[in-house]
C-alpha cells in the first residue's frame, strides 16, 4: 500500500501535541507489513533527523501572517498551508499512483481540490474543528476585531471540514467524542477511533508515592501557542488566584511558550511560577502532587494527561477534557465543569493524600496496557485496508 501523507511540518522533533501525533500515527503505521508512506510538509525550525521510514518531501517554513488570508475562502491555517511552494510540490506528487491521500488534520484540506475524484482520501482528525472554532470564536477574550476574525475564520473552518468529510473515504477521529460527533453529522461514513500512544517516561512498578514531603504544588505542562491554550490558562490563573494564595498552593506552569509571555504573566501572577521551552518537563512532574488540565476551550485528546499518568500524577481536570482517559471522573481524578470549580476542588483534595495516592494508582493501571503506539498503526492499517468494516 502506497500513501501519500500530508501534514503541516516535519514533526521531528515531536515538541508539541499535535507533533506528537502525527510522529507516532506515521511511526506506526511505517512499520506495517506493505506499507510505504510519503510525507509532504514544511521543514521544522530546527533541522531533524532520524525518525520514522518513510520518504520526506519537505519544503520551504510555514510563512507567517494571516490578515491576506482574510479574503480567502481558507481560514488562516490552510491559506498559510496551502502556499505555492508546498502546491507545486503536491502537483508533483500527485503524478504517481497512490493506494491513498491522508490529510492530516484539517488545515490540510487545502489539498482538496488538486485531488482527484478517483482517489481514495482519508483524513486524520485531530479535533473535531467545527466545534473546537466555533467555540473558541464564541470567547469573549480578546478585542473586537480578534473576535470578529476568529469568528470568520471559525466559518471557514467549519465550511472546509464539512467538505473534507463529505470527501473523505475513512475519517479517523482522535477521542470516543469527536468519533460520535462525526458519525453524527456524517451517518454511514467509516469512521475509526485512534487515540493517541505514549512512548515517554513512565513509572515502572506502583506510582511513587505523595507525601506530606511533597510540595503542595499543582504543575501544568504543554504547549502554549494556539490561542485557546493560552485562553484557558489565563482564565484559569484569574480562577484560581485567590483559592490558591490563601490555601498557599504552588502552581507551576512549563512548557513550550513565547517567554515574554510567560513573563508578562509572572508579572501579573507573582504567586505563580512560570518556566518556558524546558528540555524535559520530567523534573517539574516529579515535585508536584496534581497534575492539571484546564482545557475549557479547544477539543482532542490531552497528550499532558498521559505524561501526568505515567509519571505518577493524578489528573485535576475540566470534566469535557477528559474524553478519551480511561479514569473515572467522580472516583480517581479531580474533575469539575469549570475552571472556577475546579480551583475549588484542588484546594479541597490537595491534603488529601490518601486519595491523590489511590487516583494515580488506579489512573496508571487503566492506561498501562491502553496506549501503545502500536496498536494504533494495526488499526489504521486495517482501516485503510478494509474502511467498510468502521461503518456505523
Amino acid at each position: 500500500m502506497h500513501c501519500l501523507w500530508i501534514t503541516r511540518q516535519d514533526p521531528r522533533p515531536a515538541n508539541s501535541g499535535e507533533l506528537i501525533y502525527t510522529l507516532g500515527l506515521l511511526g506506526s503505521l511505517a512499520k506495517q507489513p506493505e506499507t510505504e508512506l510519503t510525507v509532504l510538509a514544511h521543514r521544522a525550525a530546527a533541522g531533524a533527523e532520524g525518525g520514522p521510514p518513510v520518504h520526506w518531501e519537505l519544503h520551504g517554513k510555514i510563512p507567517g501572517g494571516r490578515l491576506k488570508s482574510l479574503l480567502s475562502e481558507l481560514p488562516g491555517d490552510a491559506f498559510r498551508l496551502g502556499n505555492p511552494v508546498q502546491r507545486q510540490a503536491l502537483s508533483l506528487l500527485l503524478g504517481k499512483k497512490w493506494d491513498w491521500i491522508v490529510i492530516d488534520q484539517a488545515a490540510c484540506a487545502w489539498a482538496l481540490g488538486m485531488i482527484g475524484t478517483h482517489q481514495k482520501v482519508a483524513y486524520i482528525a485531530h479535533n473535531h474543528e467545527a466545534a473546537v472554532r466555533k467555540q473558541v470564536a464564541s470567547d469573549r477574550g480578546g478585542s473586537l476585531p480578534m473576535r470578529m476574525a476568529l469568528k470568520w475564520d471559525a466559518l471557514k473552518y467549519a465550511r472546509m471540514e464539512r467538505a473534507l468529510c463529505r470527501r473523505a473515504d475513512l475519517i479517523s477521529a482522535i477521542t470516543p467524542r469527536d468519533t460520535e460527533a462525526f458519525g453524527t453529522e456524517f451517518p454511514g461514513k467509516p469512521v475509526c477511533t485512534l487515540p493517541p500512544g505514549y512512548q515517554g517516561e513512565a513509572a515502572a512498578g506502583a506510582p511513587r508515592e505523595i507525601t506530606s514531603e511533597t510540595p503542595r504544588r499543582v504543575v501544568l505542562a504543554g504547549a502554549f501557542e494556539w490561542v485557546a491554550k493560552r485562553r484557558n490558562l489565563e482564565a484559569f490563573l484569574n480562577a484560581a488566584a485567590e483559592s490558591f494564595q490563601r490555601g498557599k498552593i504552588g502552581f507551576q506552569v512549563v512548557g513550550k511558550a513565547d517567554p515574554e509571555w510567560f513573563a508578562a504573566l509572572a508579572k501579573q501572577h507573582p504567586w505563580a511560577s512560570f518556566t518556558a521551552n524546558v528540555p524535559s518537563i520530567s523534573p517539574y512532574l516529579d515535585q508536584a502532587r496534581i497534575g492539571l488540565i484546564p482545557e475549557a476551550l479547544g477539543g482532542g485528546f490531552k497528550l499532558k494527561a498521559l505524561d501526568y499518568i505515567f509519571r505518577g500524577l493524578p489528573l485535576a481536570s475540566v470534566e469535557a477534557a477528559l474524553s478519551g482517559v480511561p479514569v473515572n471522573p467522580q472516583t480517581e481524578a479531580i474533575a469539575a465543569p469549570d475552571p472556577e470549580s475546579l480551583t475549588k476542588a484542588v484546594a479541597a483534595k490537595i491534603d488529601d493524600l490518601a486519595f491523590l495516592n489511590h487516583a494515580a494508582r488506579r489512573a496508571l493501571d487503566a492506561c498501562r496496557d491502553a496506549f501503545h503506539w502500536e496498536d494504533r498503526g494495526v488499526t489504521l492499517r486495517k482501516a485503510l485496508g478494509n474502511p467498510e468494516s468502521f461503518r456505523a
